[in-house]
């Protein structure tokens, strides 16, 4: 060249023998004679100089600047930038190509509008020669022109993913000279090495103009982009790109000093940041095999806070939360001072989870946090809302979109603690404890029913709430032996409460109650819901049938509202078949004075449920006085050493049957157990909610709800993961092939707390080993 080039082009190269022929001849093929390729080779070890130096000695626009060891691209590209003669740069990757009017039509633009920056649109061209698709169409001009400040947010705008790829700009050369004067010289960048230095140029420039010409063809599936993570090695090269980011914090403060809006800027740079981590998260959980995920997501934790982590995943790329819960660190409730409190559930209506969330709100109100209660499905009953408590049904639909909302109620309800009271019941309360911990909230998960009803159901919620239980500050449940099994399953942050006390409880406990010996009919009674899978109530009817058998006169009044699987009419035609129609009836709900009347006016109240969380029925018949008959449900804390219970094995409607009849015969063994249940019912009272609630909040709960699991507990536990496997729901016949499956399924779910707790009793062995004999049939 006779004269100074107009645009410098600047190759930063290493091992590209295979394509950097293409590339510069490209450059050398502008309609923009007056152009300078200086090529800069990170020190190559195949056959890339020798490549550059045969087209350098053919045209004497080509430059070949040597580094004597890798420094990576960024410091090519500053060395490049140090000996650029021309006003402006373009970049090329030793990998890609320019169109032949790149260096015009981008230098006309710039010219034409004064400006320090030029867009222009990029080919993106892939491994098999095709052109186009998503990745292409994010990567064109979005903005035809910005001025001041608004060049650093139209083009790192806060809340969308950062692009930053220098090969889509022309640059004024001194603009790009100032942004290298901000960081070391000696800085190297092995992985998003443009992108740092994009956003310091983005915030120095003043003026930036777009052309929607593709000038640039980039190359997808060369160099290091879009190749499978297979080693713990490229791992740590993706994850690299987060130090990247990092590095230019101080250039960014130290440039916030005298830029016109530094609160932009720095806002910009943590968006931009917390992409980087995203996109690295969601790279690795995409790209990663099976065998290396693991350690290359715990690598992951070294480079970013876990909570960056989350925040970046569930604000950029929601989808990989999915896969993030099984792989995040337990963070605990964290150090943020609690005001606001969400109660989250899927339904807000009477009676159950509700009643408990209701009873909630009042307590914690008491203490004088704001409570928002949630419900995540349609249908809600808004006089269940719970006095003074803020109440959000959602609406979005498709779990990210879903996520997002959740975000946005945490956000605009400044919620510092989620507590969630469906862990149990649904698949994604693992994203969303990660998306409110995205938004600074810790969530406490809650637990409604004993530990072996994911058993009883034959599904895998149990593995789910212990492979995820890190995304939980603490996990509540309801009995000591629920602490015991997931303290043995590794899930140490575990706690049990009993439920509060409901409306009815506390209204009675207020009231003398006396019950007297029945004189002639005995009246007995059962309320809830009409569930049959877990209340068992179409056995109300063959316990009816057993006394009839033992001619005692009796009535049994089933009062409750149709659920899913039974209706009264259901109940009361199935009471009809088996000729105790007149005895055993089904009367539908009572609320109110309504079911206080029939309560009172019923001698002992019965249930048949086989599994149950906290049945707080039984506390509400015995604070009226009434004796309990049951089957046994031995880990609930209201049936441990409570005297007005009788409680015979599961399923023996003969025996409970019998244990009604004698309290006919016995006045004085009535009156005995009536008496024993008023002091029950009393004892279930005697716990203070609000300091226990105040414990939960604050993490200051006593040892005592934390106990230690013990060799009697471990025996206990094994026994009932046999009994919920044998009469779980979908169990075949003894011997069918269908059962012999499913038992080897619940097997492989109950193996991992058998080897827990081998460890810690190994005395158990024997029971565990005949525990496996009976649920694979050997």
């Amino acid at each position: 060249m006779s004269s100074a080039p107009l645009v410098s082009i600047v190759l930063p190269v290493f091992n590209d023998e295979s394509t950097v022929s293409a590339a510069i001849e490209s450059a050398l093929a502008q309609t923009l004679s007056d152009v300078e390729v200086i090529c800069v080779d990170d020190a190559s070890t195949d056959g890339t100089v020798a490549v550059i130096e045969s087209l350098a000695a053919r045209d004497t626009r080509v430059r070949l600047i040597r580094h004597e060891h890798n420094l990576t691209a960024f410091q090519s590209r500053r060395t490049g930038i140090l000996a650029a003669a021309a006003e402006h740069v373009l970049f090329l990757d030793g990998d890609d190509e320019l169109t032949v009017d790149a260096a015009r039509r981008a230098l006309d633009t710039a010219r034409a509008a004064d400006a320090d920056l030029v867009g222009f649109g990029v080919a993106v061209v892939d491994r098999h020669g095709r052109t186009g698709g998503t990745y292409e169409g994010r990567l064109q001009p979005v903005h035809r022109s910005l001025d001041g400040t608004g060049v650093l947010s139209g083009l790192f705008p806060v809340g969308r993913a950062a692009q930053g790829q220098l090969w889509r700009y022309l640059f004024r050369t001194s603009m790009l000279r100032d942004a290298y004067a901000l960081l070391p010289g000696d800085l190297t960048l092995p992985r998003v090495n443009d992108l740092p230095l994009m956003v310091l140029v983005a915030a120095l420039a003043t003026s930036y103009v777009s052309i929607p010409d593709r000038l640039y063809v980039y190359h997808f599936g060369r160099g290091g982009s879009g190749h499978d993570v297979d080693s713990v090695e490229r791992a740590e090269f993706y994850a690299s790109a987060i130090r990247s980011i990092d590095s230019i914090r101080p250039a960014v403060d130290d440039l916030a000093r005298t830029h016109p809006d530094p609160a932009l800027l720095a806002e910009c740079f943590e968006s931009v940041r917390l992409s980087i981590i995203g996109y690295v998260c969601s790279q690795l959980i995409t790209r990663s095999d099976a065998a290396v995920l693991d350690a290359a997501l715990a690598h992951l934790h070294t480079v970013a806070p876990a909570q960056d982590i989350i925040h970046a995943a569930a604000r950029f790329y929601p989808a990989t939360l999915t896969t993030l819960r099984f792989h995040t660190a337990w963070q605990g409730l964290g150090e943020r001072p609690v005001r606001s409190i969400l109660l989250a559930t899927s339904t807000v209506r009477t009676g159950g989870v509700s009643a408990v969330i209701a009873s909630q709100a009042h307590y914690l109100q008491q203490a004088g946090y704001r409570v928002t209660v949630v419900a995540r499905n349609g249908g809600n009953d808004l006089d269940a809302v719970p006095d003074g408590a803020t109440f959000v049904e959602m609406t979005g639909r498709g779990i990210v979109a879903r996520l997002e909302e959740w975000a946005e109620i945490c956000r605009a309800h400044e919620v510092d603690l989620v507590i969630d009271h469906q862990v149990l019941y649904t698949r994604y309360w693992p994203e969303f404890a990660l998306m409110a911990r995205a938004e600074g909230a810790a969530t406490i998960g809650w637990v409604h029913n004993f530990v072996a009803r994911p058993v009883y159901d034959g599904d895998d919620r149990l593995s789910l709430i212990e492979q995820c239980s890190s995304t939980l500050a603490r996990l509540v449940v309801l009995s000591p032996l629920d602490v015991a099994y997931f303290t043995l399953r590794g899930v140490t942050h575990t706690s049990y409460l009993p439920n509060p006390p409901s409306p009815l409880l506390i209204e009675s406990a207020a009231t003398t109650v006396t019950k007297s010996s029945p004189a002639g009919r005995l009246e007995l009674v059962w309320w809830g819901r009409l569930e049959q899978h877990t209340k068992q109530v179409l056995e109300l009817i063959e316990v009816g049938v057993q006394l009839q058998q033992l001619e005692v006169d009796f009535r049994l009044t089933v009062i409750g509202p149709d659920w899913d699987d039974l209706t009264a009419k259901k109940f009361n035609a199935e009471s009809r078949r088996r000729g105790v129609g007149d005895r055993v009836i089904a009367v539908g709900p009572r609320q109110g004075r309504d079911l206080v009347a029939a309560i009172d006016a019923a001698d002992a109240f019965v249930t048949t449920s086989i599994i149950e969380g906290y049945q707080l029925t039984i506390a509400e018949a015995q604070a009226r006085g009434l004796p309990v008959f049951m089957y046994e449900l031995p880990w609930l804390t209201l049936v441990q050493g409570n005297e007005g219970i009788v409680a015979v094995p599961q399923g023996d409607a003969a025996s409970l049957a019998s244990e009604i009849a004698h309290l006919v015969a016995d006045p004085v063994r009535f009156e005995r157990l009536s008496a024993a249940s008023v002091d029950a019912a009393r004892r279930a009272l005697s716990y203070d909610f609000a300091f226990l609630y105040q414990g939960v909040v604050t993490g200051t709960l006593p040892a005592e709800f934390s106990p230690e699991p013990t060799l009697d507990d471990a025996a206990e536990l094994l026994r009932l993961l046999v009994f919920f496997a044998e009469r779980g729901r979908g169990s075949a016949g003894a011997g069918s092939r269908g059962g012999s499956a499913r038992s080897a399924r619940l097997w492989e779910a109950a193996a991992p707390l058998g080897r827990a707790t081998l460890q810690r009793f190994p005395g158990l062995r024997p029971l565990a080993h005949n525990m496996k004999k009976r649920l694979l049939g050997r």
